[in-house]
């Protein structure tokens, strides 16, 4: 048996009317409403609850009171409204709402008339046929509280085919849906369909915001938006909402979002900490260093974690506060005696004071890339070349997928004229993953200038330069690569005929046979269609004959 109360309306000034609509609807629901699901509150014993509780007939009552009026009836579905009278015409916004969730509420549509008993008739046909999806609610709840969720559905989905306009039993079946796993376009449109009828429904407008976000949609930012204005009373959701947006990187639309829920939950850190987050993401450098300043003061958990100090120190210095800066991060790297991203900030600000800094912070954390990498930098800086490639060395020894350190040690191998060992170097980079374009263009670049400077005949310039492109197309075979191996090979081979038509020796042959073996492979697999392509093919089918003439000659063993 459930408890129905048609609680005292929200009446301004018209509550003589309200006060009629409300008795006549009582009278008609005890009526027309079934007495063995339902029992409803008389008014007579609302009166007398009021009365007793000091209220005087004509006060103004607003939803508080009717809350507490309906945990004093044990109510179990409470019938609340707006009553206002303009130019002669009633006019009443009203819906179902239920105590065990204020959030859930059955609207109906806006009722006018031109007297209060033509009101109270609507407003009892409307709760009564609304009342149908009661019972399927019901099941699908304690089904939901059994993890039966095939059985949830279904009573779900009877009860809004019971009631087209339901929202209390759709709102059901929208989170069994999201906790089901379903399509997320299903879910949305569910919650789509609850919030075209009750456009404050929070629940379906969060399982909706969940859905859009699973889905990677752009709505998803407009829907976490409207869930944090929906509620912002409710800081544990407003706060799930202002994160979601600063993961969807909608900083701007977070630092509003905190603005808001600032008036109303005031001095709460969480959200002073959110917008700090907010101001870093948007670059607003001053706003998030004085802030910073504050929770640095009042908050224990903003003092307690390195990440905040981290941001804190990085607007400070980018605010222009370098003193604060330096200040903040000496005095964090003593709180955070273990933390490296503290000690390499740290670090980097203190850089003038290099040979202090990196030989302590590499005996504190010796297999630390990062902080190799920047004791390079400084030992590049101080001229110290083969002290830099020992840094580059160990880090990318602690890390090999470094592919920067690589390339700055091949540069150093080249100023010191070792072009050899810089080829070695790079032949160790990583090939794969977000930085193997990288290599691939660097390897090119220098190939590129080494044939430039070298004449025709330096063929073991040519060689190296091979060894690059080679390097190179192993990253990514394209035909600018190929035609550039082809192009060397084709040099290494000239230049090895004309030694070998001097000394008349057999290596120099074979090379040459084997480099235009290699530019062979490269014309088969494509080279491109154009003009350069075409001189391709010409020189290797010139070449060719030469380089076995040379092998019949100066390789007489060596089968034709």
């Amino acid at each position: 048996m459930q408890t129905l109360l048609v609680a005292p309306f929200d009446a301004g000034g018209a509550q003589r009317v309200a006060r009629q609509i409300e008795r006549g609807t009582r009278s008609r629901l005890a009526r027309v409403a079934n007495r063995r699901e339902v029992r409803v509150v008389g008014s007579d014993t609302i009166e007398a609850a009021l009365r007793y509780a000091g209220y005087k007939d004509d006060v103004r009552l607003g939803p508080p009171e009717a809350r507490l009026l309906a945990r004093l009836m044990r109510a179990d579905e409470v019938v609340m409204g707006n009553v206002q009278v303009r130019s002669g015409t009633i006019e009443l916004r009203a819906h179902v709402t239920l105590p065990r969730d204020w959030r859930l509420r059955q609207p109906f549509p806006v009722i006018r008339a031109a007297t209060a008993t033509a009101v109270a008739d609507t407003l009892a046909q409307y709760v009564a046929r609304s009342r149908v999806q009661m019972n399927g609610l019901r099941r699908c709840e304690n089904a939901l509280r059994v993890d039966d969720l095939p059985r949830a559905t279904k009573t779900a989905e009877e009860a809004v085919a019971q009631y087209p306009r339901s929202t209390l039993a759709r709102t059901c079946l929208a989170v069994v849906l999201r906790i089901s796993g379903v399509a997320s376009d299903s879910v949305i449109r569910v919650a789509d369909q609850v919030l075209a009828i009750d456009s404050a429904n929070i629940v379906a407008a969060v399982v909706r915001a969940n859905s859009l976000t699973q889905e990677k949609s752009r709505d998803a930012v407009d829907a976490w938006d409207k869930v944090v204005r929906l509620r912002p009373d409710s800081l544990d959701l407003a706060i799930t909402g202002v994160e979601e947006l600063l993961r969807l990187q909608e900083a701007a639309r977070a630092v509003d979002a905190c603005r808001l829920l600032a008036d109303v939950h005031k001095g709460e850190m969480r959200i002073r900490r959110l917008a700090f987050r907010g101001y870093i993401a948007l670059s607003r450098w001053k706003e998030a260093a004085v802030l910073g300043d504050s929770l640095d003061y009042e908050d224990v958990a903003f003092r307690s974690d390195s990440t905040y100090a981290i941001r804190h120190i990085e607007a400070l210095r980018l605010s222009g506060d370098t003193l604060s800066a330096l200040s903040k991060s000496a005095r964090s790297v003593k709180e955070y005696p273990g933390d490296l991203p503290i000690y390499l900030q740290y670090a980097q600000l203190v850089k003038g004071e290099g040979l202090v800094v990196f030989p302590r912070g590499l005996a504190l954390f010796p297999s630390s890339s990062e902080l190799h990498v920047l004791a390079a930098r400084e030992a590049v800086a101080a001229g110290k070349k083969r002290e830099a490639l020992a840094s580059l060395e160990q880090a990318v020894q602690a890390d090999t997928s470094l592919t920067q350190g690589f390339l700055q040690m091949a540069e150093l191998w080249l100023g010191e004229k070792e072009p050899d060992s810089a080829i070695a170097v790079i032949s160790r980079a990583p090939r794969k993953g977000p930085r193997a374009e990288l290599l691939r263009t660097y390897a090119m670049a220098r190939g590129r200038q080494m044939i430039r400077e070298a004449p025709d005949t330096a063929f073991v310039i040519w060689k190296r330069a091979l060894a690059l492109f080679s390097l190179a197309d192993s990253v990514d075979s394209r035909d600018d690569t190929r035609g550039l191996i082809a192009a060397s090979s084709l040099q290494v081979a000239r230049g090895s005929l004309v030694v070998a038509s001097k000394s008349h020796d057999c290596p120099n042959a074979t090379r040459a046979n084997d480099a235009l073996g290699i530019t062979a492979a490269m014309l088969g697999l494509g080279v491109g269609d154009d003009e350069s392509a075409a001189q391709l093919r010409q020189a290797y089918d010139e070449m060719r004959p030469f380089a076995e003439t040379a092998i019949k000659r100066f390789c007489p063993a060596t089968p034709p």
